[in-house]
């Protein structure tokens, strides 16, 4: 198939990092995230996506992956073998008592084993949030002195001695920023969609523009946004495919330690993890809620961006998105929307005025037939991808905002959530700077709606006449 004029800048300027987005998304290896196995494929597929190069993927992924249920084969194989590569997501923990580390692995989870000190150099995410790749372990059976140590030797030890990444670990953002100023800004946002997984022919330029929203959180910095929308609509996908640095909450279950920090074991929680988590399905627990002490802990860090554990104030910059679905057997009313879904727990005033903005999911078609709704198109490498949406976070697009635009209308909060769904966007349309006013006014317009569709919901539900305002926005110079 004919290349469109985008594809083939894309492919000019990004090399390796453009890939064919519907032959690795038709041929997707279902037991690594979706990140990890574009990286496979493209790796084998270097001079094209065929049967062959998927195949020789899978056999590769075969011979080194250890589900849970096939530990025991793993540990037979280092008991006899002594070496064993491991395809898995390896994390390095520091003990800084013991002046030792130790190593996580999340599906393969062996006791005692340790990584040899220069891997934690070498590749430093590994330290971070950890990193998917090609392990060798060797195992050191009880007795044996390891690394002509004098340390004990009790229970035996693995140690995790070379490390290849199967997920890119450096990138230039710079070359990035570089490239899109060869893209005209229609054929940017199709690249963007389409790496996001989706057939850009199928949406109008308001429904890329709520598509995209959901990418945000994973650019801007401590922002809280909604979305609700009829299921199948992708709500959840790019947070479980696209981003290695988001992680998505089942069924809004969980607890004040997982969720913040986890006071006997000194554990970190999500929020301290991750970029972005989100709560999905908040619709089905209207009825019971998310835990009380959650909500009440997410009531001041969605004002502040911190919260207490114990005696001690912490603080992140992890941005909550918030996710359900619209009942199908009624007709759709957005003026009963919060009071239909959401438990009275997130339906006061209190926490519903944190919020940045609601995003319109019902006004999405679902995603129903793969050979119409998916890509056909190149985009971008779901890893590469991922590494940059982290590294926009770093970026300041608040100055630019404030040099250009004016909110009429707004108090603090809206001021903030509106500036922030601004500055989140620009990020993502425009990461070189190079900022119109026509781009500057679809931004504003689009995120003034959002943070207004806020208010409308505060005012249904409480009768408050201080949400019966009408947000605007005007540029400084008029």
């Amino acid at each position: 198939m004919k290349l469109e004029k985008w594809e083939s800048i894309l492919v000019d300027q990004f090399g390796s990092a453009a890939v064919n987005k519907q032959a690795v998304l038709e041929n997707k290896i279902e037991s690594v995230p979706r990140y990890v196995s574009e990286y496979i494929i493209g790796v084998y597929g270097v001079d094209g996506i065929t049967r062959a190069t998927i195949d020789e993927a899978c056999d590769f992924i075969r011979a080194h992956q250890f589900s849970g249920q096939q530990l025991g084969l793993l540990k037979q194989k280092l008991v006899d073998e002594f070496l064993a590569k491991v395809l898995d997501k390896f994390k390095i923990e520091i003990d800084i008592k013991k002046n030792e580390n130790k190593v996580l692995m999340s599906t393969a989870q062996l006791p005692n084993i340790i990584a040899s000190p220069s891997l934690a150099k070498e590749y430093p995410r590994l330290l971070v949030d950890g990193v998917w790749g090609l392990g060798e372990l060797r195992y050191y059976p009880p007795g044996y002195h390891f690394m002509n140590e004098d340390r004990e030797n009790k229970e035996g030890i693995i140690e995790l001695q070379k490390f290849k990444p199967l997920q890119l670990s450096d990138i230039s953002f710079e070359l990035y920023q570089q490239a899109r100023q060869t893209f005209e800004l229609e054929s940017w946002i199709n690249m963007l969609i389409s790496t996001m997984g989706l057939n850009y022919q199928n949406y109008e330029l308001r429904e890329k523009m709520i598509l995209l929203t959901r990418l945000v959180p994973m650019v801007e910095e401590s922002i809280f946004l909604m979305e609700f929308g009829p299921p199948g609509t992708g709500k959840t996908y790019c947070y479980d495919n696209i981003s290695a640095h988001s992680r998505v909450i089942s069924g809004s279950s969980i607890s004040e330690a997982q969720l913040f920090y986890n006071l006997p074991r000194r554990a970190p929680g999500l929020i301290m993890q991750y970029d972005v988590v989100l709560f999905d399905e908040v619709d089905k627990v209207k009825n019971r809620g998310i835990d009380e002490n959650v909500v009440n802990k997410l009531y001041k860090y969605m004002a502040s961006s911190t919260f207490d554990r114990g005696e001690v104030e912490m603080s992140s910059t992890c941005g909550i998105m918030m996710v359900g679905n619209i009942p199908s057997e009624q007709e759709f009313q957005e003026k009963l929307l919060f009071e239909e879904i959401l438990h009275p727990r997130l339906r006061t005033e209190a926490f519903l005025s944190r919020l940045a903005g609601l995003i319109p999911g019902w006004e999405l078609a679902t995603i129903d037939k793969r050979d119409v709704s998916i890509t056909r198109h190149y985009g971008l490498m779901a890893d590469y991808f991922s590494e940059i949406l982290h590294e926009l976070r770093r970026e300041n697009f608040q100055t630019l905002l404030n040099q250009h635009i004016d909110l009429l209308g707004a108090n603090i909060r809206d001021d903030d959530g509106v500036r922030k769904i601004m500055s989140g966007m620009l990020k993502l349309l425009c990461p070189h700077r190079q900022v119109d006013q026509e781009v500057l006014a679809l931004v504003a317009d689009f995120a003034v709606e959002l943070r207004q569709k806020v208010l409308n919901q505060i005012f249904f539900l409480t009768g408050n006449s201080n949400y019966e305002v009408k947000l605007s926005w005007r540029f400084k110079d008029e």
